[in-house]
């Protein structure tokens, strides 16, 4: 899979890290050249200096090729824009970190006018994390369907469980 990441800072090296190791052909765009240097000598990744939100620069990193563009720079504006010129320039899927919940509660017109497939606000979903570990204390694990509205939870049963075979 063919990815750009515009930010180097903590979430899009992280992200860099993860989806190299995974195989993928990464691309990062940032203008801090340091940034990229640090990330170069752990991996093997393309990296570009330059703004993310420049059209040329998108260019040169061939997003109109990408089958997934990210954005994660530090303003959601400049992200917003990133994703917007990706699309344009032919990117399939867009995600963009939306921190600001006054924007985050535009989705709807983020999504289909803007046309960024995946807003993600790291804050909400921490905090969403955080209630169904709360919801759910002894949990094994919570799995969200169909945006939320339904959880579908795993639970070790002990062998001595009055549950233990029954069918469900």
């Amino acid at each position: 899979m063919n990815i750009v990441i515009v930010g180097a800072g903590k979430v899009g090296t992280t992200l860099c890290d993860q989806l190299s190791n995974e195989g993928h052909d990464v691309v990062i765009i940032d203008y801090d050249s340091e940034k990229l240097s640090a990330i170069n000598n752990r991996l093997d990744v393309m990296s570009i200096e330059g703004s993310g939100a420049l059209i040329s620069v998108q260019q040169e990193a061939e997003v109109g090729k990408a089958d997934l563009f990210i954005s994660c720079a530090s303003t959601d504006e400049t992200n917003m824009l990133c994703c917007v010129i990706a699309k344009k320039l032919g990117a399939k899927k867009t995600a963009a970190r939306v921190r600001n919940p006054e924007y985050y509660s535009q989705f709807d017109f983020i999504q289909n006018d803007l046309k960024i497939d995946i807003a993600m606000n790291p804050e909400l979903a921490c905090a969403e994390e955080i209630t169904r570990v709360l919801a759910f204390p002894s949990a094994l694990k919570v799995e969200p369907f169909a945006r939320g509205r339904v959880e579908l939870v795993e639970y070790k049963i002990e062998d001595t469980s009055a549950l233990c075979g029954t069918k469900l």
